[in-house]
């Protein structure tokens, strides 16, 4: 009995210091327990921020590649290249990030196509000013080629003109034409069966701008029918886009200065009574023409 009266003040010594203890303990667990709860409020937080961070960081390399969509240029180097940081802005948008090292080395790669991005946005305006450049350069030379052209066109005309001008100016004159009846002697004779040849004299006018040197004049004897009176040395010339047949012809030497002519046509037997027309021609053009009757046996 006495042994179990000594034993209990220990007893309740030792509750006493569990108690204590158990007190301790308690104090300790709830301290830890608030510790804990910030260090969670805190990582939930970072997990927050760092969603936030990465959100913002996807939105804005979404809005660069749209950026980059929207550029457009008439350079394939410059296209090619593009096309690569497309591709590694879309590689970086897969990437799943979860620590802060992650994301610093996710803005270092945002600020490197920032950086990129500027630096084609300045390429592909200097190209667009270089294009808009090129395209009023282009516009400014057709317009001076179509004026150009429309000036050559006028020239080519005034040519033609001055030429057309010039060939007439060039265009000898026969001035004073009489056809004479001759006989067999030579003589001017009306009787139409005694007129052995038929003698054109004529007057080749000064023309200072034609070339001198040998010219050829044909003549044409038209009868009244519109046969044209042949002859030994008859043949066909050439005026305009025709050819036509002459009487006879003969070469002088011209210089420019008046110069008298004669062309005689030996009768061949195919004189009629009627109006006949004389035509005289050179260098293919009509220089001069006259008219002249035969009747009944007689010239006029």
């Amino acid at each position: 009995m006495e042994n179990k009266k000594a034993n209990f003040p220990t007893l309740i010594g030792i509750l006493i210091l569990l108690s204590v203890v158990l007190i301790v303990l308690l104090v300790l667990f709830i301290d830890q327990r608030k510790k804990s709860n910030a260090v969670i409020s805190q990582l939930e937080e970072y997990a927050t921020i760092i969603t936030s961070k990465k959100d913002s960081l996807e939105f804005e390399l979404k809005n660069i590649i749209l950026q980059y969509d929207s550029l457009k240029s008439d350079n394939d180097t410059l296209n090619s290249q593009l096309s690569v940081q497309q591709d590694r802005i879309q590689k970086l948008l897969q990437l799943r990030m979860s620590d802060v090292e992650k994301i610093r080395k996710y803005e270092k790669e945002l600020n490197s196509i920032r950086e990129v991005l500027r630096s084609y946005i300045v390429q592909i305006d200097s190209l667009n000013t270089k294009n808009i450049q090129l395209m009023a350069e282009n516009i400014e030379l057709k317009s001076i080629g179509t004026k150009l052209e429309t000036r050559t066109k006028q020239l080519e005309k005034e040519k033609e003109i001055l030429t057309s001008i010039t060939d007439e100016a060039k265009t000898l004159i026969a001035a004073g034409i009489i056809t004479v009846p001759l006989n067999k002697r030579g003589k001017e004779d009306n009787k139409i069966d005694r007129i052995t040849k038929m003698r054109t004299d004529f007057t080749l006018r000064k023309n200072t701008v034609t070339d001198p040197g040998p010219k050829m004049i044909f003549i044409r004897l038209i009868r009244p029918d519109g046969l044209v009176l042949g002859s030994p040395e008859a043949g066909i010339l050439t005026s305009g886009n025709q050819e036509i047949s002459y009487s006879a012809r003969r070469e002088v030497i011209y210089e420019n200065n008046d110069l008298p002519v004669s062309i005689f046509w030996d009768n061949n037997g195919d004189l009629i009574s009627g109006n006949y027309v004389v035509e005289l021609y050179s260098e293919g053009k009509l220089i001069g023409n006259t008219e002249f009757a035969l009747k009944e046996g007689r010239f006029f």
